[in-house]
């Protein structure tokens, strides 16, 4: 009674369709919660896998930081390796490392789509020489690898290194170029057993292949550590820097101290060295002469030369004015030498006119033909040439009416024996005499105090440069030297009376 009197009150009785209104309600929060939760626990899975991921992927960066040397992540070395775990006890093998001479002028002269033209070329030459079953290719930048299976004798290793080097002085189709290669060799098992000791060892040899003279060949030994350790070091410290631009020209002023004005510029070679800071030239020429680097360094040095004379031209009045650049022996020693200089010139709007080559060692280079050569083509190109080198007996003054230069110059190493030798001074002034009497120009360098100055100018000496005027100097500094010169014709008056 109770129950249907409950269902018939009005107050309490519902209509159908708020009943259907309050079921879709449930239906439907029932449906978002369901939504709700499955998107969390997907975003929950999902970042659970992505911890997962950076995990294996930082434990498997932390492996490969402890491969071991017979695992190499480079293909040819990894394939060496491959046949190194499989050799029998007893057997040999030759590891060539090839490294192109001079390839840094390629890079300098070309985009680099046709420097990849030339690697390619190389690469498809030592592919189609290798024997079946050695392993060949490009390994990086300018070397290449050949490591060869099969008969092992000198006979058969002076043959594959001289067919070798034949290969890769065929001229490329770029250009008509002829680029030269210097080879280190390597014998396995006894100078390393794995791809990257093979590697390493076979660059010592490269580095006194280069050292000997380049475009040739030499077998490493464990004496050559031992004995060109330091060297080598720094010839891979210079390779690095080479690849980072870290070299820079300097300049040094030569003045007329009669009139306080510049006439011309001395271009020194820096290594801006990444923790050393600015290098002299006495810390690296030395290997790069070892090592013959010093002949494409002539050419890059020409090139930056020229640009930066063509810029001051244009930004500055630099009237009879000009860049002294040094020539070593073995940068007269490149056939053809005194064409690129003169082209190089040519393409930047210059007149050789505008450039003084030094000779250094002159009496070392007259003894080589090719240098001979190039001296004359300067000489006819119009480039002005100085003489550095007095010779060993100041012979230079005997010859003095023969040598094709028009300036002489008194090193520093001239000045100090004349103000410490007597004997020695007398032999300068004669060199300095007959430079006079032949109608050569006298520049004096390496002049470091106001005494020195009144010597010289006693003996009618009016070119000087020296730490005195002014240490060499940025490009930035010269330049200011340039637009106005620190000197006027009344600044040494007290030295010159």
């Amino acid at each position: 009674m109770f129950d249907l009197i409950f269902l018939s009150d009005p107050a309490t009785y519902s209509r159908p369709w708020e009943i259907v209104v309050a079921i879709l309600i449930i239906v439907i929060t029932g449906v978002a919660l369901f939504f709700l939760y499955r998107n969390v626990l997907f975003h929950f899975k999902k970042n659970k896998l992505e911890k997962d991921n950076l995990k294996a992927e930082k434990s498997k960066e932390e492996n490969n930081d402890n491969i071991p040397d017979t695992v190499s992540k480079n293909p040819l070395l990894a394939e060496i390796n491959k046949d190194i775990a499989e050799i029998k006890e007893g057997d040999l093998r030759l590891f060539f490392a090839i490294n192109l001479d001079n390839f840094r002028y390629i890079v300098d002269s070309y985009e680099q789509k046709d420097i990849n033209k030339i690697i390619d070329e190389y690469t498809r030459r030592l592919k189609k020489y290798c024997q079946k079953g050695s392993v060949c290719g490009h390994y990086e930048q300018d070397i290449f690898i050949y490591y060869y299976r099969g008969e092992i004798n000198n006979e058969k290793i002076n043959q594959i290194a001289a067919e070798l080097l034949d290969l890769f002085k065929s001229p490329v189709k770029l250009g008509n170029h002829e680029l030269t290669a210097s080879i280190g060799i390597c014998l396995f098992p006894y100078d390393g057993i794995t791809a990257e000791n093979l590697l390493k060892n076979a660059e010592v040899a490269v580095y006194v292949a280069k050292k000997e003279g380049k475009n040739r060949f030499y077998m490493y030994s464990q004496n050559l550590i031992e004995k060109e350790q330091f060297n080598i070091d720094y010839y891979k410290q210079i390779k690095k820097s080479i690849e980072s631009d870290e070299f820079l020209l300097y300049y040094q002023p030569i003045v007329d101290i009669r009139t306080g004005k510049i006439i011309g510029l001395e271009s020194l070679l820096r290594w801006q060295h990444p923790t050393m800071g600015i290098l002299s030239p006495g810390k690296f020429l030395n290997v790069m002469d070892l090592t013959g680097d010093i002949t494409w360094f002539g050419i890059w040095g020409f090139e930056k030369v020229t640009e930066q004379y063509a810029i001051w031209k244009r930004n500055t009045k630099l009237g009879d004015f000009f860049i002294s650049i040094n020539l070593a022996p073995k940068q007269l020693y490149v056939d053809g030498l005194a064409r690129q200089y003169f082209e190089i010139a040519g393409k930047h709007g210059l007149a050789p006119e505008n450039f003084c080559l030094e000779i250094l060692d002159y009496y070392t280079v007259i003894n080589n033909e090719i240098a001979q050569y190039n001296l004359k083509e300067f000489r006819r190109y119009g480039f002005r040439m100085a003489i550095d080198d007095t010779g060993v007996d100041y012979q230079l003054a005997e010859d003095m009416n023969k040598i094709l230069a028009s300036i002489v110059k008194i090193s520093r190493g001239n000045l100090l024996l004349i103000t410490g030798d007597a004997s020695n001074s007398e032999r300068v002034k004669k060199v300095v005499d007959q430079a006079k009497a032949n109608q050569k120009i006298v520049i004096a360098e390496g002049v470091e105090d106001e005494d020195t100055i009144r010597l010289l100018n006693k003996w009618d000496i009016r070119f000087m440069q020296g730490f005195h005027f002014s240490e060499p100097v940025s490009v930035e500094d010269a330049e200011k030297m340039i637009r106005k010169s620190p000197w006027d014709m009344f600044s040494f008056n007290h030295l010159i009376k």
